[in-house]
């Protein structure tokens, strides 16, 4: 893929003639999200960020979900549109700037925008203003469905911004990791948040962020805090990710919370 105002070739999985042609479109529509290619100012830069995942061993962590979520002043992204009702409040607040969207989510449970697209309107309007992050350029089967959503949210007058991983950005960010261990067929969306989350911010913490069927106290747990439906086998190294994380925590890069939190 050729970007249409550098010339600048974009990498895809699976290259098309039509590649070029949604570029342009998008180019349109305000510049795609290049990720951490460029360090941002100082004065841009987040003092905090706290990526929340999808593990269930944030059913742990209250203190982090109510009174403190709503008056940190801290990013809070979240990834691939987990509830936040308030079933789950206590234990994962509301608090949302960035909710990620995995285009396989639009295709399995909203039929790919195709037809009824309002119910997929009301899920976002859940997290209010955050704005929408998708990694639409993983390959190019996902481009037109990740597209849409920014239709969807132009027809229904949404002011939630849309915004996409660069695709380059994504091809360096699996190969880091690969070279650190992670060996599978995608890297989880949660570790190019906190990737991106660690190139932009002084501080990370880490909350959801958990592989095992046991937490550190030894109880079992869920996959996800709201279900236990695992990934395909294969598709994700979450394990080796997982370890990864714990790794950085032990060397003070980031924090990765597992139990009540008492970060701020």
């Amino acid at each position: 893929m050729t970007h249409p105002t550098t010339g600048r070739q974009l990498a895809v999985e699976h290259p098309n003639t039509r590649a070029t042609d949604t570029v342009q479109d998008l180019e349109r529509q305000g510049p795609l999200c290049p990720g951490a290619a460029t360090p941002p100012p100082s004065s841009s830069r987040r003092r905090r960020t706290r990526p929340w995942g999808r593990s269930s061993s944030m059913k742990w962590t209250p203190a982090a979900s109510t009174t403190s979520t709503r008056r940190s002043s801290a990013c809070f992204p979240r990834c691939n549109l987990p509830p936040i009702s308030e079933k789950y409040t206590m234990d994962v607040g509301v608090k949302t700037d960035v909710v990620t969207v995995n285009p396989s989510i639009i295709t399995e449970r909203f039929h790919k925008l195709e037809k009824w697209r309002r119910p997929f309107y009301r899920v976002l309007q859940v997290y209010e203003n955050a704005s929408v992050l998708l990694p639409a350029f993983y390959n190019t089967r996902n481009t037109d469905v990740s597209i849409r959503v920014k239709y969807v949210l132009d027809d229904f007058e949404s002011t939630q911004a849309v915004y996409y991983f660069h695709p380059q950005y994504l091809v360096n960010v699996s190969r880091y990791w690969l070279s650190l261990g992670v060996r599978a067929k995608r890297i989880s969306t949660g570790l190019i948040l906190a990737t991106a989350a660690l190139e932009l911010c002084e501080e990370v913490h880490l909350f959801g962020f958990w592989a095992f069927p046991m937490n550190p106290s030894g109880l079992y747990i869920t996959h996800h805090y709201y279900d236990n439906v695992k990934p395909r086998p294969g598709f994700h190294a979450m394990p080796s990710e997982i370890f990864n994380f714990l790794h950085l925590h032990s060397r003070g890069i980031l924090r990765v919370h597992t139990g009540t939190c008492t970060c701020c």
